[in-house]
């Protein structure tokens, strides 16, 4: 669980530069928290629901509780999330046998009946718009056992038709808790962005668009659209590409905007986007289910200019095997685990460390690599601070 050991105030007060501050409300935040403590107890619900107490009573690991219960090999991943984000709200302990590469866990007692209804109705009472997470764990939770089974994809329980609009309002600038990512993004871009000269801005797995508009919306507050030159606008799922052309031309038909369907996972120039065009290279939230982080850095690398800048807004693991509240449902995806890890740059599928990006940076030919705001400073205060911009710049010579 996120420990918060000052006021909000005093904690918003270490984010020094007032811009980027008052982009992480109160509201965000404690609407953060409860969405924490409900995806707390939704694990707890499920341990008890599939059964899974008296093996952990004993002792286990994921492999064994995969094994014992019959379920498929992918069952792995979300349950051992599930272990260490029970072990992090102080209900288990966690040890690693010499033996082993493999976490044990233990319960400490009882493991307490969760209660989710209540977390989200905190939420809701603080910001109803902090509520499409909850729908969106809500839909995967009463399909996990099929999940567990291999009767069913996370694809196919998550992204079928019927599901889609849960994703256009979670991706949505209407969401509190995700907006907050394509608001810092927006203002990270901007920053990147050249003096003197209209910018070339080629984005990455854009979704439906809502970074797109947060960029737009953040330039035309400064009256400053003209800035940009061209903004190359690229996602590779057909859905998600018609609905954000047509959201930013509604939304927004003076911003010279092109449109296209890219894979980032394969070569650029062959998908129509050319080496050495861009000033900005920008994504959210997309760069860490690349299948092979370096490679596709690299890519990035060849599109920027010389001096140009790449820019992410990366939900951020502030330290090395912390459980985060939005992985519940993202660990059921073959998108978001499915990738290749390395252990210098990318230990681990998922999120990454404020280190792990600074080092998957270099090694792909970037310098000057920052993180915006110090997370790691924030993370000694409060351990759930997990957004921030990442960006580094492709060297000049």
């Amino acid at each position: 669980m996120s420990s918060r050991a000052e006021d909000l105030h005093t904690l918003l007060a270490r984010i020094p530069d007032p811009e980027i501050r008052s982009l992480f409300s109160p509201e965000f935040i404690v609407c953060c928290e409860h969405f924490d403590r409900f995806t707390t107890d939704m694990v707890l619900n499920l341990v008890r629901n599939l059964d899974l107490e008296p093996s952990i009573a004993r002792g286990t690991t994921a492999s064994a509780l995969v094994e014992e219960k019959g379920f498929a090999p992918r069952a792995r991943v979300p349950l051992a999330w599930f272990l260490r984000k029970l072990a992090a709200g102080g209900y288990l302990d966690a040890e690693k046998p010499r033996e082993s590469d493999e976490i044990s866990y233990r319960s400490r007692g009882p493991l307490p009946a969760g209660d989710p209804d209540r977390a989200e109705a905190r939420a809701r009472a603080v910001d109803p718009r902090s509520i499409p997470p909850f729908t969106v764990v809500r839909a995967m939770v009463e399909h996990v056992p099929a999940f567990l089974r291999g009767e069913k994809t996370g694809e196919e329980i998550l992204f079928s038709p019927a599901r889609l609009p849960l994703w256009f309002d979670y991706f949505s600038n209407e969401n509190l808790l995700y907006a907050i990512n394509n608001r810092l993004g927006a203002e990270a871009v901007l920053r990147a962005l050249p003096v003197g000269r209209p910018a070339v801005v080629v984005e990455l797995g854009g979704g439906s668009g809502s970074a797109a508009l947060a960029v737009a919306e953040r330039l035309a507050r400064d009256a400053a659209l003209g800035r940009i030159e061209r903004y190359v606008f690229s996602e590779v799922v057909p859905t998600f590409l018609r609905r954000a052309e047509r959201t930013i031309r509604a939304r927004f038909p003076e911003f010279p905007t092109e449109f296209k369907r890219v894979d980032m996972d394969r070569d650029f120039t062959e998908q129509g986007i050319d080496k050495g065009i861009a000033d900005v290279v920008y994504a959210v939230n997309t760069v860490h289910i690349a299948k092979d982080l370096d490679a596709t850095l690299c890519r990035i690398r060849g599109t920027l200019k010389p001096g140009g800048t790449a820019v992410f807004s990366e939900c951020i693991r502030p330290f090395e095997g912390q459980p985060i509240y939005v992985e519940f449902v993202f660990n059921f995806l073959e998108n978001f685990t499915g990738v290749a890890t390395d252990p210098a740059t990318r230990p681990n599928h998922g999120f990454l460390t404020p280190g792990n990006w600074r080092d998957a940076f270099r090694a792909a030919g970037f310098e000057q690599p920052m993180i915006l705001p110090d997370v790691e400073d924030l993370a000694r205060h409060y351990d759930a601070f997990f957004v921030a911009a990442v960006s580094a710049r492709r060297p000049r010579g």
